[in-house]
Order: C-alpha cells, then structure tokens, then sequence
C-alpha cells in the first residue's frame, strides 16, 4: 500500500503538482493503524468474486453522464459530430468530484447486489457532502431507473437521455447540488459541512439501515464536519444501524489544497483513529493511463466494501446478542482517487486532472476556444458512448418508459448487472427517504395543565408533556440538546429515559431517548436526517446559543420548501425548536447570552413554512408545544421561559387563546377590553408580565386600557404571506382602527415593525409603538433587564399617557400626565439604586399592582 499520498504519487504524471511534505510521525504506525486488505485483494482476484467488468462499465457510464450533463445541451449522445453549438452556454457543475461519487456509487451498487438476497441485507442510503456533485447523483440515478421512476417526462430513451442531460442547470430543470428533487436526497448539498451529522441521524432507529457519506475534502474542513465525525460515538448498534464515512480524499478545493490534501497516510491514520475509527486508504496508482491502475482501485475498493460491511455486523451482533463490545471502533474509508478522474489531463501545459483545475468546469470556453472545444471532444469520444449506449432505443420503444426495461435496453448491459434486482433497494428509490413519516402519538395536553393563578415555570410544565410523548414514542421520538435540558427545566424525560452516550460507560449500550452534545451543528445535523427519514424530534437550546444554526436552519428550510413542491414527496414532521433561557434571564451570565435574533432569522424563512411563538404561561405552552410536534412541513420556534411565572389563562382559555394566535385578555383590561384608550400588547413571557402590570397602574389612573397578548408572532405579517395572517377585519378588532398601541416585546423591535410594515398601521406612519430588547443589559438584575431596555410597566405607562393625551388632547389623564411621568421615571431611578445597593430586585417587581 502506498503510504504518500495521491499528490506524491501523481508527481510523475503531472510536473505543475508537487507532494505533500511527509510527517515527522513514526513510520512503523502505519502499519499499526492502518487495515491491511492485501490478502483480500488478491482472493478477489483468484477467485474471480468479483464483477471488475460490470463495476468499470457503471463507472464509465456515469462519468460520461455527468460529462455529457454539465457540457452539452444538444447531441448529448454524440450521435453526430460535436459542434460548438451542442455545448450550454452557460456552463454549470463541479466536474471534479464526479468521477469519485460515481466510483463510490458504483461500489455500494455492487455491495447490495452481492448481499441483496440474504436475510440480513441492510437497506443502503446514500449522501454526498460535496456541494455541486449533483452531476454525478444524477447519472447513477438515470442508470437505475429512479429518475425515469419520479420523472417520467425523461424516459429511458434517445430522446429521454437528451432531454434529461439538457434539463441539468438549464431553466426548469434540476440545480446544480442535490437538492429535495433529487431522489433518495435527504440533505441540501448546496451548503457544506452537514452530511456527516445528517447520515448518522438518518440511521438512528433504523436497525437494518445504512448510509454510505461522502464526505468532500474541501467540507472536512468545516466546523460542523470537524464534530461530527464523533457522532459514532452516540450510536447503539442494538437500536440504530451504521454509516459508512468515505473521506474523498482528491487532494484540492477551489483554488488550493485542501488540509487532508496536504496529510500522508501517517497523519490521516493518527487523526481518524484518534477519533475512534478503523481506516482504509483506497488508493489510486500513479499513472492513469495504465490499465491496471483502474483495475486495483475497484479490487481495492471492492475489497474495503466489503470489509466495512463485515465490521458493521460484527458490532451490531455483539450488541443485539447481549455482548456490546466497548467502544466499538466503526469503519471508515479514505478515498484517495484524481480530481476529474477520466477528465482531461493537461491544457496550455497546465494540469486538469488531479489539479485544484478539475474541481468545476475543468474547459469553460469549449464553446468559443478551439483548443478547448477539441479536447473536449476528445474527452467525450474517449469514453466510447458508441458502445455503451443503444441509439435506436426511442420513446416509442416498448420498454421506454420503464425504469427497468428502458435502462437494459438503452445502456449497456454490463454496466447496469451490478444495480439492485430489487427496485426498493436501489438507493434512488428507498422509501422512507421521501415517504417514511411515522405518525407521533401525542396525549391530552389538557392533562397537564396548570390550575390558573399558580406560579409554575413553563418549560417544567411543558417538559412534563413532553416526557409522556417519549414514552408513546420510544422509537420515533428523540430529543437533542447541547448539554442543557435540565438547565433549561425540560429534564422530567430522565424520570423515564436517560442519554444515549455510547462512550460514557453510565449510559452505555441502554438505548436513551436524549442525546446531548455541545455542538449544535450536529444536533441539527443528527435531527435533520432523523426528522427526513420519518421520525419527530425536539431541539431545546438556550435562546443565545441557538442561533449558531441559523444558516443551517435556512438551508433545511430550503430543502422543505422544494420537497412540499415536489409531487412525489410525502409529508415531513415538522422541526420543533425551544429558545429558553432567554435574555430577559439572562442577567447573571451576562451581556454575551442576550440574542433574540433567531426570531428575525424566522421571520426571513419562506412564510408558509415557519412558525414562531412566544407563549406568555404554562398552560399556553403546553397546547402550543402540542401543536407543533404534531405539525407537518414547517418549523416551529417556540421562546419559552424556564423560571416560574404567573399562569395567566385556564386551560380552555389558552386552549382558545392558541386557536386564535392573539387575544383580547379581558381579565386584565378595562371593561372586557371595551372602548379602549390605549392598546397594550404583550409577546413573550416577562414582557407580558410588564404590560399586565402596566394595565393595572394605568387603570387606577382612570386610564381605559385593552390588554392583548400575541403568542403566534406571525399573524402580524402581511396577509397573503403567511396562513396564519390576521386579516384586515381581524387586526383591527384586536387592536382598534384609531387608538394608541403600544407592543412590549420579547426580541428586537425591528422584527415587529417589519412585520407591520405592510399593513395601514404600518409603525413608521401610525399609532404603534414597539419597544423591546435594545443591546442594554449586562449582568444585573432580571427586573433591571426590563428597565435598561424600556420595557418595564413605568416606561409602559409613561408613554401610553404621553400617546394618549396627544390623540385626545381633551382626555382628563392630560392634567396630570407631567406628574405621572415624572414619578414613573423616579421608581426607575429608585429601583437603579435599590439594586446596586441589595444586589437584587425589591420584592414588587414580581408583584402585579391593586387596579382599584
């Protein structure tokens, strides 16, 4: 085996690439380290157990299809001579990773077909990390029918072929990444870094299952792949099944190297053992035109497979027979294979293959430059379409547009012997990547209800619920968090579970409904490929911290929305996440744990697909958690509170209250809320807590006040936008057509005011006043949060006179609204005192006032 590196073994082929710089690592761990398959790859070949032929001819196909896809759009077949004009002119796609998915496509094909009729064969999915690889999963998925299957415009025809390879980043077609269009997809290729964490959660709980990732170079080098190559280590293999990580190892990025193209087998060795792995190197030769070169990276290949293959079932029947081996070391494979393997070599002296130049469109003038056109002709002819495609198959011939018969019947047999027999196996077509949702069993929420009145903290409440549906659902149901779910007060699952910590001997081989890791990123990975695979799931963080996801939650986002538009998709469970211990308690950790910008980031989603509450109590909280881990095709964020707070609304009224998304709270208005003078709304919990307060200083100054509180944020949002949008009708009996209205809430008030921004009451030109989290507060008091940033119940009645006495100049508060506003600021200049002073807050601030 080689011991270099693909850089240091191309150097003889290519002059322009120079080796890596060998490690000061000892040489002799190499052979300690590393899986030595030598005596397996040479019983391949004597046994002849082996298809080489079958597996070259896939290989050879697919690069030619994904060649063919991301040059031509016209002539794809070349059944005439190329012509400049046959070529896009707009050339799109990553050439340089193709050739090694389609290589590792080609290997996990022929692995499931070797084993597909034994009892035990597991159901393979498989996931790319690399970003606009998309050509490449698109050609493996035409040869086995899954296209044709999910598409029947391209039938498996001439002219099907022609319209298919046209259609890749053409207007209306398919993107350049692997998107939720792509059949057996479950994971956006367009940002990097997810597909690791994304494979592991798509196993768990799928005892027969696994995922075969690819894992880009370039991606390894992200943070999100960085934590979760450790996610094995949350994997029971009695309950879950198993990845196969593949490093495709090709040695370069954009523009330059990437870190693993820069490390020998040495230091690649020392990392991923270190990680708790067993490593393959599957190694290409030095020189690609040798024949053999091709021919020992398939046996070599093959031969790895099958060795991952083997581990697997060897932890999982230690673990399932009662024996769990401690610690157990899961495969994992380097493949070290050119960059535009099969492409083209050199240009104007230049390397292509096996160079940083291979990584997009390797000739992007071949429409214009005549050097180029010709070597892509070249490239083209070289894969000898003539002989691996039957062009008199048209779409009037009778097995066109069948997936099965139009395959055999337009490519060549030889490169097709090596896909499943079994349509449900071919991993274009597994069923539970597109249609897998199980149903979540949920109880009466009623249940748990808080009597009205009582002090209770809504995350203890909801945590109660939520314990009962891990019990309902010890399967379909998990719960991932960083590390802080008895923090933030939903811990009353451990009465009934505990975590699922493979490497922690106290958690150990005992299955666990929570898992708990401090990164985020995979966490969201590991919920995303569990929640796209048919399962539920609930991600609790703190409100500061959450936000570290946030792009990973706008690319899932994206994911949804292309799948609800794509017919043969099913249903998703929607992803449910909890934002508590939120700013306005955040006093003792301080200014860096004060972000409510998720909120906004929400707000930016597709509107038909997110969901944004802020539930003022317990019982509130409990029917809106209920809803959304029963939700379908969107995500919820729900902003809760872990410390007690008053329980505001009884059951049925929060039951009502939720139902509506806003209402009028009567009890703690003037008259039921009748003819106000001045609207005070509250959106989250201590804010509402403020305006309550507000309300009944204001009343006992003969103010009229109306007390609304929102718990479904985006009913404020432009109608049409969102389906849970108030209409005109709606808005204006909640909160007037002409009377001041004053909003306390719980995040940035921009959020608010963007929302408004397309309605009459638009705050830039009207009656509304939003105040809420402004930057100001550090470690202090929790009640000082609230005066720091203008929300407390004095600023609150301060300026609700002050609006008012301007749109009623004749009201009688006028006379005494100098006299008023002076004493509200006073308290708060007593209560800076009082604080600084006492170190706490004085006993009134968690006290509503006497309205009489």
């Amino acid at each position: 085996m080689a011991t270099t590196g693909l850089a240091a073994s191309a150097a003889s082929k290519f002059d322009a690439v120079t080796p890596p710089k060998a490690s000061s690592l000892p040489s002799q761990l190499v052979s300690q380290l590393l899986v030595n398959l030598d005596d397996d790859i040479k019983a391949l070949k004597q046994n002849k157990d082996f298809d080489l032929e079958g597996v070259m001819a896939y290989h050879r196909v697919a690069n030619y299809l994904a060649a063919a896809m991301i040059f031509l759009r016209s002539n794809a077949l070349l059944r005439k001579p190329l012509e400049k004009d046959h070529i896009k002119r707009r050339l799109l796609g990553h050439w340089g990773t193709c050739p090694g998915l389609n290589f590792a496509y080609a290997h996990t094909n022929y692995l499931i077909s070797k084993h597909q009729e034994e009892k035990d064969c597991p159901q393979f999915i498989f996931l790319t990390g690399p970003g606009h690889g998309a050509p490449a999963l698109l050609a493996t998925l035409f040869m086995e029918g899954a296209i044709t299957r999910f598409y029947p415009e391209y039938p498996m025809s001439v002219e099907g072929t022609e319209s298919f390879l046209r259609a890749f980043s053409m207007p209306g077609g398919f993107p350049s990444h692997v998107n939720a269009e792509t059949p057996g997809a479950i994971h956006e290729g367009g940002e990097l870094g997810y597909c690791l964490a994304v494979a592991f959660g798509s196993i768990m709980d799928k005892p027969d299952a696994i995922a075969v990732a690819v894992i880009g170079d370039g991606e390894s080098e992200t943070g999100p792949t960085a934590t979760a190559w450790h996610a094995h280590k949350y994997i029971d293999p009695k309950e879950s099944g198993a990845v196969i990580p593949i490093l495709h190892a090709n040695g370069y990025k954009i523009g330059e190297r990437t870190i693993t193209g820069t490390m020998d087998d040495l230091e690649l060795a020392c990392l991923f053992t270190g990680y708790g792995y067993q490593i393959r190197i599957v190694e290409y030769g030095s020189d690609s035109s040798d024949p053999e070169s091709d021919e020992a990276i398939h046996y070599n290949m093959a031969a790895s497979m099958e060795w991952a293959l083997s581990e697997i079932r060897k932890i999982q029947k230690a673990a399932r027979s009662g024996q769990p081996i401690t610690k157990p070391r899961w495969p994992m494979i380097v493949l070290r294979s050119p960059k535009g393997w099969t492409g083209p070599r050199k240009m104007n002296g230049n390397a292509i293959e096996g160079s940083w130049r291979a990584h997009q469109v390797p000739l992007p003038l071949a429409a214009t430059d005549d050097d180029e056109f010709a070597l892509l002709g070249e490239w083209l002819e070289s894969y000898k379409p003539h002989e691996i495609f039957n062009t008199d198959v048209t779409s009037t011939h009778p097995g066109a547009h069948d997936a099965t018969l139009g395959a055999k019947a337009l490519i060549d047999n030889k490169a097709l012997r090596i896909i499943p027999n079994d349509q449900e196996r071919r991993m274009g077509m597994v069923d539970w990547t597109y249609r897998g949702l199980k149903e979540l069993k949920t109880p009466d929420w009623k249940k748990y209800g808080i009597e009205q009145g009582k002090e209770m903290s809504n995350m203890k409440a909801v945590g109660e619920f939520v314990k009962t549906v891990v019990e309902m659902n010890p399967d379909s149901f998990r719960i991932f968090s960083p590390d802080e779910l008895t923090s933030n007060k939903l811990d009353a699952a451990f009465e009934i579970t505990h975590r699922n910590f493979q490497w922690d001997p106290e958690t150990a081989n005992n299955g666990g409904r929570v898992i708990e890791m401090l990164s985020e990123h995979t966490l969201q990975g590991w919920m995303q490929g569990y929640t796209l695979t048919g399962r539920h799931a609930l991600f609790p963080s703190y409100e500061s911290f959450l936000g570290i996801v946030t792009t990973m939650i706008e690319q899932y986002a994206k994911f949804v929305k292309m799948a609800v538009e794509t017919k043969w998709r099913g249903d998703i469970a929607g992803l449910t996440y909890v934002e508590t211990s939120t700013l306005w308690r955040q006093e003792h950790n301080g200014y860096s744990h004060q972000n409510p910008g998720l909120i906004g980031s929400f707000i930016s989603l597709p509107r038909h697909l997110a969901r944004v509450y802020l539930p003022a109590d317990a019982n509130t909280s409990i029917s809106t958690m209920d809803h959304c881990l029963r939700a379908k095709n969107n995500i919820s964020l729900i902003v809760g509170s872990k410390n007690p707070s008053t329980t505001w609304l009884s059951v049925d009224e929060a039951e009502r209250h939720c139902i509506a998304g806003a209402s009028v709270w009567t009890r703690y208005s003037t008259d039921n809320g009748i003819n106000p003078d001045v609207v005070l709304v509250g959106c989250g919990v201590e804010v509402t807590f403020e305006v309550i307060a507000a309300s009944a200083i204001l009343r006992k100054e003969g103010l009229r006040v109306r007390v609304v509180n929102i718990n479904d944020l985006l009913i404020l949002g432009e109608i049409g936008t969102h389906p849970h949008a108030l209409t005109e009708e709606a808005f204006a009996s909640l909160f007037t057509t002409d009377k001041p209205v004053i909003v306390n809430f719980h995040g940035y008030p921009k959020d608010i005011a963007g929302l408004l921004f397309s309605r009459k009451s638009h705050v830039g030109r009207s009656r509304f006043d939003v105040l809420g989290y402004i930057e100001e507060g550090t470690t202090t008091t929790p009640w000082s949060m609230l005066r720091l940033n203008n929300t407390s119940r004095f600023t609150l009645a301060d300026l609700a006179v002050q609006r008012v006495t301007a749109a009623q100049p004749n009201h009688a508060i006028g006379v005494k609204a100098h006299e008023l506003g002076s004493y509200w600021k006073h308290q708060l200049r007593v209560h800076e005192k009082y604080t600084i002073e006492h170190g706490e807050d004085p006993k009134w601030c968690a006290q509503i006032p006497d309205a009489e």
